[in-house]
């Protein structure tokens, strides 16, 4: 039998004193711990027919400094009800043995999978097409997204595209501010809630820009920023953050940019030869 986590416990103690918007959200935290792991708080806040606000104010009450370190705690302390069930592909048992392989590769699969059935052809399109015009692309990432973001930018530029990738989003709003209606913003967030990422994408949609979410969430703040966004999956639970099977999905995005590029454009194919012979003299 589960035992129910601190959090839990003090929410259960609690519900007599919130305020009915506050209770509406411990009620549904109380049912639906699990779900609330992976939720982001544009989901939650649906869930619970409440407003971001509400949500953040309710983490903060209870002694956090936002929903992120809410749902980490949660994630720590909840014990899933039954163990028997198969793990999520972002979900992998610490033990090992002589498949373990074999169990990342299935995990592996199924995150590309997923990512494709996700595929929605104008919306890649669309995006393509702002790229292959764009005066200048920023690609804004923090942590691991940070590293998906640098491997983006390295990607268009082997397509001879105008390109930066900002892992220190002091100089990545700063780029942002001096976008312009002929460049596009990229920002590469899992959760789709990272705030610097959020204000940097802001920044160059304010500037002008033609923004571009990459995030493993359906419903996430930066989606809601966004032109367009582009879906990756599986979304990640605090505890999994970084996880290479939500970044495989975020590359599979990446991959299909990249041949929609070339499809619109073969000339890029000479391009692309052209920066391998470049450095083709640095390979042993």
């Amino acid at each position: 039998m589960a035992v129910m986590s601190r959090l839990l416990t003090r929410l259960r103690a609690s519900l007599d004193d919130l305020s009915p918007v506050q209770r509406r959200v411990a009620q549904y935290v109380l049912e639906h711990p699990d779900a609330t792991i992976y939720h982001s708080v544009t989901e939650l806040s649906e869930a619970t027919r409440s407003s971001e606000g509400s949500i953040i104010r309710f983490c903060q009450d209870l002694g956090f400094s936002g929903f992120q370190e809410f749902k980490l705690t949660l994630a720590v302390e909840f014990d899933p009800p039954s163990k028997a069930q198969p793990a999520r592909p972002d979900e992998v048992s610490v033990e090992v043995g002589a498949n373990l392989m074999a169990r990342l590769a299935d995990n592996a699969s199924a995150a590309l999978l997923d990512t494709a059935s996700l595929f929605e052809q104008e919306t890649f399109e669309a995006v393509a097409g702002r790229l292959a015009g764009a005066e200048r692309v920023d690609i804004y990432g923090v942590g691991a997204s940070g590293v998906v973001a640098q491997y983006y930018a390295y990607k268009f530029l082997r397509l001879g595209l105008t390109v930066q990738a900002f892992t220190d989003m002091h100089l990545g709003s700063m780029s942002a501010s001096n976008l312009s209606a002929g460049c596009v913003a990229i920002g590469v967030s899992s959760s789709g809630s990272t705030f610097d990422t959020l204000q940097a994408l802001r920044t160059a949609k304010e500037a002008g820009a033609f923004t571009v979410a990459v995030t493993n969430r359906l419903k996430s703040p930066l989606a809601k920023i966004a032109d367009s966004s582009l879906f990756a999956s599986p979304p990640e639970s605090p505890l999994t953050g970084g996880d290479v099977f939500a970044k495989i999905g975020q590359l599979l995005v990446l991959e299909a940019l990249s041949r929609l590029l070339v499809a619109g454009d073969e000339g890029l194919l000479d391009v692309v030869q052209r920066t391998a012979r470049v450095v083709a003299d640095r390979s042993m």
